[in-house]
């Protein structure tokens, strides 16, 4: 019914269905436009038969969560992963992402590698989190201590050295040396830590909450005990339904203009450019400039430096502008 429907399976020696892969005619197109930076996760759903269910999750012009394509995968696997990954660019006609999400499975990560070498991979700091009570449990008891520092740590460092040296300081004052999950974080810090990953784009995603996200709309339509069959059928349900919330937006930017807030010229300039959902958070920037106050101003040739503060808060940012 549909030309440019794409899909695959994977079947074993005996012939036996193992994993499937599937991308409609929408998932290709959007994916074209909004496909830099790919979420992969499949820690949702395992359903009668053991097969976790895989989506590929990016975000649109409007913000909203926009499915690549999904998978039904036999096994969480290298082989498993690279068939999957390599059969789903494949469709993507061969157009690697710039930026992917995953948790810190291990074959898939040795799998991205492999297939997307050139791609930056991040891992999901919720997934991280998370991790935290069953790891270094006994911390988590007192008072709530731990977790300040490990917030501090994470995402208040502005450079690497600071980053390093907070990181140090915590492990030393609990006792946290001798700690294997500990110590594997440190060594991956690359993926993970915030510091280590501004330069890259990752479309206002630095977790893959983006496909939980898309994990709990499928919540109403299908369970663990669906069958393939009624899973295929209220899929096409559960995709309908959000592109009609899609063309909605679409309906809403191009027909509703923005309330403005203030009367700084970038915001009306971009309420005209940007959809409505992009704007909302343009616009909190906008209002942020109120509370910013320049302090200092150096010119060294064709570089600036400004010395910036946000009114209420002790820390003072230098911003660098180079202006050829």
């Amino acid at each position: 019914m549909e030309p440019t429907f794409f899909y695959a399976m994977q079947v074993d020696e005996e012939n036996r269905l193992k994993s499937v892969i599937w991308v409609d005619a929408k998932s290709r197109v959007d994916y074209a436009h909004f496909g830099d930076v790919v979420t992969f996760d499949t820690t949702y759903l395992t359903n009668t038969y053991s097969t976790p269910f895989a989506p590929f999750v990016g975000v649109n012009h409007h913000g909203q969560s926009v499915l690549f394509g999904c998978a039904l995968i036999a096994d969480e696997t290298i082989p498993s992963f690279i068939w999957v990954l390599e059969t789903w660019v494949f469709a993507m006609f061969n157009h690697h992402p710039k930026a992917i999400i995953t948790d810190q499975d291990r074959a898939m990560k040795a799998a991205i590698a492999l297939v997307f070498s050139k791609t930056r991979h991040r891992f999901c700091l919720w997934h991280i989190a998370q991790k935290i009570p069953i790891k270094v449990g006994h911390l988590c008891r007192d008072g709530g201590s731990f977790i300040t520092r490990w917030n501090d740590c994470i995402y208040s460092c502005m450079t690497v050295a600071e980053f390093e040296e907070k990181w140090e300081a915590m492990v030393r004052d609990y006792n946290l040396g001798d700690n294997d999950w500990v110590k594997l974080l440190f060594e991956g810090r690359q993926h993970w830590v915030p510091m280590y990953l501004k330069d890259t784009f990752f479309a206002g995603m630095s977790t893959s909450q983006r496909s939980e996200s898309i994990n709990t709309f499928f919540y109403g339509y299908f369970n663990k005990k669906t069958t393939l069959q009624e899973f295929i059928q209220k899929y096409q349900l559960a995709l309908q339904s959000r592109y009609e919330k899609e063309a909605e937006e679409d309906f809403m930017s191009f027909n509703k203009e923005p309330i403005l807030k203030t009367t700084n010229p970038f915001e009306k300039q971009l309420s005209i450019v940007y959809t409505r959902g992009i704007f909302k958070i343009f616009q909190v920037e906008v209002i942020g400039l109120a509370s910013c106050v320049i302090n200092n101003i150096q010119h060294y040739g064709k570089i600036v430096i400004y010395s910036v503060k946000d009114l209420g808060e002790k820390d003072e940012y230098k911003v660098i502008w180079n202006k050829k």
